[in-house]
């Protein structure tokens, strides 16, 4: 049968470290205190996983301009998917961002670690990827203190994880912060980027505090007082059984119930309100400190609704997003790195044949020209963090739209045929490039429009030509 066990000595050293009395501001975080901030601080998920997993909410958008029927960027997106890219990079930047330093490796079964990564010939299932955090890789990225070298205040080319020396091919090392000359981080072991938490533990220990405040005032919440008038200076018995029984009676007392108190009894809820103000004020404050000792924005620790900006804009949704914007150009090197490995796995000869055989016409050259074609031609973007709803989406589309059509109908009467057919090409091109009209491309017939002559203009009178010479009309009048 199975036991539920409830271990609590991690949380209690975690309460015990933040309710010393050491701990002042300035002082250093050690692995062991990040690690415990991290698991168990209410706070501490946030500040290590909240911006990567924004910067990481929407998958990035791929493209390849030699790609017949999308079916190179689909079988890229499959194997990214498959592989856990995606959780392997957030681990990555976790691992980072708690301890101020981190190395992720590419294996290969059969192949060593200390040889360079194969390239051509990968195969998914042979592959995998580790994620280490400084005890992992103790002393092995330890950056270089010498102001000659040409490897100043860099990491170590070579890893090497339990004894084991891994390939700089297959490696990728990620500090948190610059690295500061001789200044050592007893949470990563060495002169390496430092922990989110570095700056941050006094105002963290005080956040604790303001969770003991909110406990206290949720206890005395529910506390009734009851104010009774004394029968006289001496308390018999029979008065106390009275006492006694008007307390229960109030104590099991129910919404819909009736109860029947004296007239100079009285009963009410413990005053709290002159807490309210200052719990709120102090932990509003001790927020605002952490947001400003780490990088991360007050409005994201404390999860609220954006407020709305000046006019018609979100200015907090704003600065998210270009925070954010911040946080994906650190991401962007290991995204990168990891394309280009899975480029070789999904796009295998095999799926070359098989797609070469389906368009040959399109597919003329060998695999590996194919290839590099492809990866030269292959386009990676973020998408936006902050949506425009679909009216606006159409109100700015409906706005191109007829800022074209305006451009249109000032040059076109000036322009010979062909010119203005290929202004009405312009014309299809840009509302195609919109999101309201590109479902539905207007396609134009370049060549008949080319040479199309319109009508001469009609006398809406008669019916005649109304661009008759001037002695022609002056005749016509007589008649």
């Amino acid at each position: 049968m199975a036991e539920i066990q409830f271990n609590s000595n991690l949380s209690s050293q975690l309460s015990k470290i933040l309710e010393s009395d050491e701990i002042q501001p300035g002082t250093d975080v050690g692995y062991e205190l990040c690690k415990l901030l991290w698991q168990y601080h209410p706070l501490g998920g946030k500040l290590v996983e909240k911006p990567i997993t924004m910067a990481m909410c929407k998958p990035r958008l791929y493209n390849v301009e030699t790609d017949p029927d999308e079916r190179v960027v689909r079988q890229f997106e499959k194997v990214w998917k498959r592989m856990g890219i995606d959780e392997k990079i957030k681990n990555f930047f976790f691992v980072s961002r708690c301890y101020g330093a981190a190395a992720i490796g590419v294996g290969a079964d059969g192949t060593p670690c200390k040889d360079p990564l194969p390239t051509f010939g990968l195969r998914e299932e042979d592959i995998y990827i580790n994620v280490w955090d400084p005890l992992n890789a103790a002393g092995s990225m330890v950056t270089d203190q010498n102001p000659n070298s040409r490897y100043f205040q860099q990491a170590n080319r070579a890893l090497k994880i339990s004894g084991k020396s891994w390939h700089p091919s297959r490696t990728q090392k990620i500090f948190n912060g610059t690295p500061i000359y001789l200044e050592y981080q007893n949470s990563t072991f060495g002169f390496t980027g430092r922990s989110v938490f570095q700056r941050i533990l006094f105002p963290m220990k005080s956040y604790v505090g303001t969770m003991t405040t909110n406990d206290l005032v949720s206890q005395k919440a529910g506390v009734i007082v009851a104010k009774t008038e004394q029968n006289g200076s001496v308390m018999s018995g029979i008065k106390a059984a009275a006492s006694r029984f008007k307390r229960e009676i109030v104590k099991v007392a129910r919404t819909g119930g009736v109860i029947n108190i004296g007239t100079k009894d009285d009963i009410e809820s413990l005053n709290l309100q002159n807490l309210d103000k200052a719990a709120n004020s102090a932990r509003d404050n001790i927020i605002s400190d952490i947001a400003s000792g780490s990088d991360v924005p007050a409005v994201l620790i404390k999860e609220e609704a954006f407020s709305n900006g000046f006019g018609e804009g979100t200015e907090d949704s704003k600065a998210i997003s270009q925070y954010i914007d911040g946080v994906r150009e650190a991401i962007e090197p290991v995204m990168d790195y990891f394309e280009h490995l899975v480029q070789y796995i999904a796009w295998t000869e095999d799926f070359f044949d098989a797609l070469k055989n389906d368009f040959p016409e399109i597919i003329t050259e060998d695999y590996q020209t194919t290839f590099y074609t492809w990866r030269r031609e292959f386009r990676a973007q973020w998408q936006e963090l902050v949506e425009e709803s679909p009216d606006k989406h159409r109100e700015s589309d409906s706005k191109v739209v007829q800022q074209a059509v305006a451009v249109f109908s000032a040059v076109s009467p000036q322009v010979d045929p062909i010119n203005r057919a290929n202004l009405a090409e312009w014309l299809s091109n840009v509302a195609n490039s919109t999101k309201t009209y590109g479902d539905i491309p207007l396609i134009i017939d370049m060549e008949t429009l080319s040479a199309y002559q319109p009508p001469p203009p009609q006398d809406p009178n008669n019916g005649g030509q109304t661009n008759l010479p001037t002695g022609e009309e002056e005749d016509q009048d007589a008649v």
